[in-house]
């Protein structure tokens, strides 16, 4: 019997090519464009694999794995992503969650085909680069966990949103002279001179998760 597969990406063209390779390959294959179907695939159909997009309009592929585990707890993912170095930093929760691989839209089909059978037997499949990346990051967490206080870490998180100092203080109800205070600490800390360095140094330093990066003055 043939194992089955259900593609889930947004970009129609990707969707329908992956499924056309997958089912050239000997694989059955479906393809749906959005997350909306989802509960109706799986309570129409067992699937061995879901092969998930990374990045949606509203969601990402990791919330879309949770509904998927949710419904099928043994469910097998993998994540099929053009985002490879931003999964890096989340690769501890991915595996958590139960995401069985990570494959780049770029790997070949040789690769693909032999990642999917990888999984249905059991294996878990994660690229060398990204693996590294994340032990790197890893002990940059820990070299740096003790580094800034919590309520410094706030704020850094709150500039990188784009909140001004006094929008800051506002949200945390101290006064924006502190807000000021705390700032040169962090600057200090961080070896920069400008909240515009902000960002790109604590992505450096994986201090915070960077799902944004606006900083005002």
């Amino acid at each position: 019997m043939m194992a089955s597969i259900l593609v889930i990406d947004d970009h129609r063209l990707v969707a329908s090519g992956t499924k056309s390779l997958l089912q050239n390959a000997g694989f059955e294959a479906e393809a749906i464009f959005s997350a909306d179907y989802l509960k109706e695939k799986i309570e129409s159909a067992n699937y061995d694999v879901f092969l998930i997009d990374w990045s949606f309009p509203e969601v990402n592929g990791l919330e879309i794995s949770k509904k998927i585990i949710k419904l099928q707890p043994q469910a097998k993912i993998i994540i099929y992503t053009g985002f490879d170095s931003e999964l890096a930093i989340v690769l501890d929760q991915l595996i958590e969650e139960g995401i069985s691989g990570i494959i780049s839209k770029t790997a070949s089909v040789h690769t693909l085909v032999n990642a999917v059978h990888a999984v249905i037997n059991g294996y878990s499949i994660f690229p060398n680069t990204m693996v590294k990346e994340a032990v790197y990051t890893h002990r940059l967490k820990m070299e740096t966990k003790n580094l800034f206080s919590k309520r410094e870490v706030e704020i850094i998180e709150y500039l990188i949103e784009g909140n001004t100092n006094k929008e800051i203080a506002a949200k945390l109800y101290i006064t924006q002279r502190s807000v000021e205070y705390q700032l040169r600490s962090i600057y200090k800390k961080l070896g920069i001179h400008s909240r515009e360095q902000v960002a790109d140094r604590v992505k450096e330093m994986r201090i915070v998760s960077p799902d944004s990066y606006k900083i005002h003055g």
